[in-house]
């Protein structure tokens, strides 16, 4: 199992948890009370958004955008485009950086701005904000969202059991309260949100390391899941299900579980190999150092190419 299907794995888990959670426990009424939606259609009616892709005769279907944000304290802190190609067999992941200064269309009552770094879509007008402003930024039209509490993804880690991850390096970060060793560690709840929080103590400190810090305990995590088996235990199964359902929010077209099965179905289709996990190409925001802009031609190509 290659490192981007084990990645891919925590992209499709919630999902599939889920719905494996309803086949075995017919727990469809309790799951579905647990989620929380937004009707887009109504919070985007005012924002000219790219039209949806159409289905071609060559292809079975057509490509599906789905945008997962990462919510932390009020905020957005990870955000990242899930793109399926039509057939349905390969994927590409695309990881924004918070500190990107992006244009930011109107979102509600609130006025657009002509520049704003990234994640304040998300705390100026929050999911429906974001999906705006990607739906900006990349003239992709997204078809679902997936926000995910930081506090849920503690308490999922903690349901586990803890992590075992490989650090390259110690980290004593007094931002964030993690101080582990280099080598082996089993992460709890709380410091595995630490962790993915880290940025100051590590590299040079920038959102681009965090990331790389992100990814790391994701590849972890879904080895833990890979190995113990937990979609093959029905009770086990059930309880991940449940916190995983009462730490997401989803768009009204989603928010379903019938819905979300539907989605893992499509997600746990793929195989390895067939997912690329990459980076929006960035560069110095040159007005301000401590931020990146998105780097053209690079950028805008890695949009149509998606």
């Amino acid at each position: 199992m290659n490192v981007h299907w084990k990645r891919w794995l925590v992209v499709s888990g919630a999902a599939a948890v889920i719905a494996a959670g309803v086949v075995v426990w017919g727990s469809y009424a309790r799951l579905e009370g647990n989620l929380q939606t937004v009707d887009l259609a109504e919070e985007l009616s005012g924002n000219a958004r790219p039209p949806r892709p159409t289905q071609t005769p060559s292809t079975p279907g057509r490509p599906l955008n789905v945008l997962l944000i990462g919510r932390d304290d009020g905020r957005s802190d990870t955000a990242m485009v899930v793109r399926l190609n039509a057939r349905g067999d390969a994927a590409r992941v695309i990881s924004i950086p918070r500190d990107t200064m992006v244009p930011r269309p109107r979102c509600g009552d609130h006025p657009p701005a002509r520049i704003a770094m990234f994640n304040s879509a998300f705390s100026t007008g929050g999911a429906a904000c974001t999906v705006a402003t990607v739906e900006q930024m990349s003239n992709l039209r997204m078809d679902h969202f997936v926000q995910i509490d930081f506090n849920g993804f503690r308490d999922v880690v903690d349901r586990l059991g803890g992590v075992d991850i490989t650090l390259p390096e110690a980290i004593d970060d007094d931002k964030s309260g993690l101080r582990v060793p280099a080598g082996p560690n089993r992460l709890s709840g709380t410091q595995a949100l630490a962790f993915v929080r880290t940025r100051y103590s590590i590299g040079d400190g920038s959102d681009l390391n965090r990331i790389k810090n992100q990814q790391l305990f994701l590849t972890a995590l879904s080895q833990k899941l890979a190995d113990e088996n937990w979609l093959g235990s029905p009770q086990r199964t059930f309880e991940l299900a449940d916190v995983m359902t009462r730490s997401i929010v989803t768009d009204a077209e989603l928010g379903s579980i019938s819905a979300l099965a539907g989605l893992a179905g499509k997600l746990t289709a793929l195989r390895p190999g067939s997912i690329g996990y990459v980076t929006l190409p960035v560069e110095q925001y040159l007005p301000d150092p401590n931020r990146v802009q998105p780097k053209q031609p690079e950028a805008d190509a890695l949009w149509t190419a998606a």
